[in-house]
Order: C-alpha cells, then structure tokens, then sequence
C-alpha cells in the first residue's frame, strides 16, 4: 500500500518536514536495501517507511548496518496490522 507525504505524516504522528528527510533517506537505500518500487512518483510504500523508521539510526551506522535483517515485507505489513490495533 502506498500513500503520500502527508498521510504519512498522519498515520505515523510525524511531522511533514520529518517525512520528507526519511523519503531522503529511504531513497538513498533504494537499490540497496529496498528496490525501486519503494516510491513511486510521490507515493511512499507504507511498509518500507515503517521498516526504514524502525532501523534508520542502524542503516547510517556503518558498523551497526550490518546487524539490521534483511527487508522483509511480509514482517513489516505485520507490524503496521499490530500498529493499527493498539
């Protein structure tokens, strides 16, 4: 599921100045820890900004990169279902 900078903002509570410096970031692992449907034109997958929010500190640690898990759609989709709930 997609979703625009402002929406973002609202399901996460983040600022929108906030959501446009993790799009810079999340375009930055495109080809590398995500692939190139992570944006598409001004739409964000959900899932990979909840994944990129959850381990962005860790993917600009070059030591600490290499303990983050490999993307995993399916297990970021489950954390947005149990984020909806609570």
């Amino acid at each position: 599921m997609y979703a625009n900078k402002v929406s973002i903002a609202k399901i996460f509570d983040l600022s929108y100045s906030t959501v446009k410096e993790r799009e810079k970031g999340i375009r930055k692992e495109i080809g590398k820890r995500y692939n190139e449907y992570a944006i598409i034109g001004k739409l964000i997958n959900i899932a990979v900004f909840a994944d990129y929010e959850k381990y962005r500190e860790m993917l600009k640690d070059k030591n600490l990169r290499k303990y983050v898990p490999e993307f995993d759609i399916n297990e970021a989709s489950k954390y947005l279902e149990i984020c909806k709930v609570s």
